[in-house]
């Protein structure tokens, strides 16, 4: 069963989709909260996070997956937003889906793509106690990195950003305040503090988000993560073999520790 949802985070309304599946009735369900990437919206790119919700539900595994501020259908601007807005729009998601009384709460994940990615490490660094496992495609902390220490976004020159108080990123205003927030942030810092088991997946031609993101992520975590490499595949996996090698390895993974 498909849910429209909204919830509050600070006067702002995020617009979302819950995923139920058919025997929550008659016991609690593990969750996944799903976090999209930069400039996407709940559906993510080419729709893989409406379909990886239907797989999960489909296994008997509920999911929540929500336009974060600023994008899609929830409040804000976009030029409002900044990584640290995001973090706290994942942690709204968290209180909601521990409220919902057929939510197992000691089996909720998090899984993000790209920039969500990033967002779903350092809020499973802040929350620990309350996050079972952490599933990431091609996350992308370089973004965070690279803007702060090069001043570029996804190989996008941005250098004027202080000057001109904004950047035009594919025609949306990227604000100062966003490159003055990434500033502030150490993401693999942040998510060192996660102490249970995580998945990343990447390909090995990602230009976007490099697969080097994903290589410190296993240094980080050693014997806890597990890091697949899809030779061949971009940021976006465009192909049906890249979509299907992405899809099942985080469904394996979040079978296996959710059920």
């Amino acid at each position: 069963m498909q849910k429209y949802v909204e919830i509050k985070r600070d006067g702002l309304t995020l617009r979302g989709m819950l995923h139920i599946p058919n025997d929550v009735v008659s016991q609690k369900v593990p969750m996944v909260i799903l976090l999209h990437g930069f400039c996407d919206d709940r559906n993510e790119i080419n729709f893989v996070h409406n379909e990886l919700s239907q797989r999960l539900c489909d296994a008997g595994i509920a999911s929540v997956r929500f336009d974060m501020n600023g994008s899609g259908e929830s409040d804000g601007r976009f030029e409002d937003m900044t990584v640290s807005s995001e973090i706290l729009d994942a942690q709204a998601m968290l209180r909601y889906v521990r409220s919902l009384d057929f939510v197992d709460t000691k089996k909720i994940a998090l899984h993000g793509c790209s920039l969500g990615g990033c967002v779903a490490s350092m809020v499973a660094g802040k929350c620990k106690d309350q996050i079972r496992a952490l599933s990431l495609w091609c996350p992308a902390p370089d973004l965070v990195y690279n803007l702060k220490e090069h001043k570029t976004l996804c190989n996008q020159d941005v250098s004027n950003i202080e000057k001109d108080g904004c950047a035009d990123v594919e025609g949306l205003k990227l604000s100062l305040k966003f490159y003055q927030d990434a500033c502030t942030l150490d993401p693999y810092k942040e998510a060192s503090l996660f102490d249970k088991n995580v998945c990343t997946i990447h390909g090995d031609q990602d230009i976007t988000a490099s697969c080097e993101c994903s290589y410190k992520y296993k240094e980080i975590f050693k014997e806890r993560a597990k890091c697949i490499i899809v030779k061949g595949a971009e940021h976006r996996f465009k192909s049906f073999a890249f979509r299907e090698a992405r899809m099942q390895g985080a469904l394996d993974f979040l079978k296996e520790e959710l059920l």
